[in-house]
């Protein structure tokens, strides 16, 4: 029988002692089964997990391809007395068995390691033993329905402490020159963190739309890895090639060109302000809220496609080709959209994008 070492803290609280450790990730996952929900003969068996979510899992598998990824907090698991081999005031030796552990709590976290095994990793452990599985169920949650989610928002704002420039970085820079310049067609009306003015939009729900014209998510620590790694001199991304029409600003992102990203969205917004002028920052309207602004933005990408070709983003080129839209003007609401939501904001979106000849194909 092969068994596994692990060195304890005895942690005593009122549900029992809990023995704290660390673990590679590969002895975890050799080691542990997950229960989950599950129908067996047509009834449906008490497991304490959810189904495995595929795409929080990638999000892991690419967070841990950042050369400063960290997991600080612990896998929490049980295990039965029949797997503990010896027991001692600072260790527990365990039996090798994929049954030792079952997880009561990151089946996420130690499946983003199945596929990206790291020599250097450590995960810290908390091990409950002999919990029954209404324990184990009570476990789990507590711990997920005491969560407080951080606020989309705080997680971009963090980003401005970032010592590297990512793409975040620039374009919440940008978000923050549109809310305080005075000329701005948004000018005090995007929620920034800390500000008093309450705004209308969120700075998550501005900056999220423009990011997916800048680069791909699932690219975001490859990138932050290059930077990390060329903190003397800007990296030239080769390696990393979109579609212009899709990513329209990721050339000017590689340039570091912050001033004609920020021109040529305020040209944009500020032809819209001109020809929307009874819908724009105007509460009662969808048009600057999240329904309305998805609208505009995908809009943009349409639009400054054309304009990137023909080699003028100004002012006038935007008012010009976005003429036709005045006739939406004073009805972006509720009554001839419906309710907010993404059916709301496609049908916004494509009665826009029908009304412009220069979309005309």
């Amino acid at each position: 029988m092969s068994t596994l070492i692990l060195e304890t803290i005895k942690i005593k609280q009122s549900i029992g002692v809990i023995y704290v450790s660390k673990i590679k990730p590969t002895d975890l996952l050799s080691m542990s089964t997950v229960d989950r929900r599950r129908i067996e003969e047509d009834d449906e068996v008490l497991g304490i997990q959810r189904e495995l979510k595929r795409d929080k899992v990638i999000q892991i598998q690419n967070y841990l391809t950042s050369i400063d990824a960290t997991f600080p907090n612990s896998i929490i698991v049980n295990t039965t007395s029949n797997f503990i081999v010896n027991e001692t005031e600072d260790s527990l030796e365990l039996e090798v068995n994929e049954n030792t552990f079952t997880i009561i709590d990151g089946q996420h976290r130690l499946e983003g390691f199945r596929s990206n095994m790291l020599d250097d990793f450590e995960l810290i452990i908390a091990i409950f033993k002999d919990l029954r599985l209404d324990q184990q169920a009570n476990v789990f949650s507590t711990i997920n329905s005491r969560q407080t989610s951080v606020d989309p928002s705080l997680n971009l704002s963090l980003e401005l402490n970032s010592k590297v420039y990512t793409p975040k970085k620039m374009m919440i820079e940008i978000a923050q020159s549109l809310n305080y310049d005075k000329d701005s067609p948004w000018f005090n009306s995007i929620k920034m963190l800390g500000a008093k003015s309450e705004g209308i939009i969120s700075l998550s729900a501005f900056v999220s739309p423009i990011l997916e014209l800048t680069y791909s998510e699932k690219d975001y620590y490859l990138i932050r890895n290059k930077l990390m790694e060329n903190e003397d001199s800007f990296p030239e991304f080769d390696e990393i090639i979109y579609a212009h029409d899709r990513y329209l600003f990721w050339d000017l992102y590689k340039r570091r060109d912050i001033n004609s990203v920020y021109k040529i969205l305020y040209n944009y917004f500020k032809a819209l302000k001109v020809l929307l002028y009874t819908d724009w920052l105007n509460s009662d309207s969808l048009l600057n809220k999240t329904t309305g602004y998805n609208a505009i933005i995908r809009l943009f990408r349409d639009v400054a496609n054309v304009g990137f070709e023909k080699g003028d983003l100004s002012f006038n080129f935007f008012l010009d080709n976005l003429n036709p839209l005045s006739k939406f003007n004073g009805i972006i609401n509720s009554a001839n959209y419906g309710a907010s939501g993404l059916k709301a904001s496609n049908e916004l979106y494509l009665e826009m994008k029908n009304s412009l000849s220069i979309l005309d194909k």
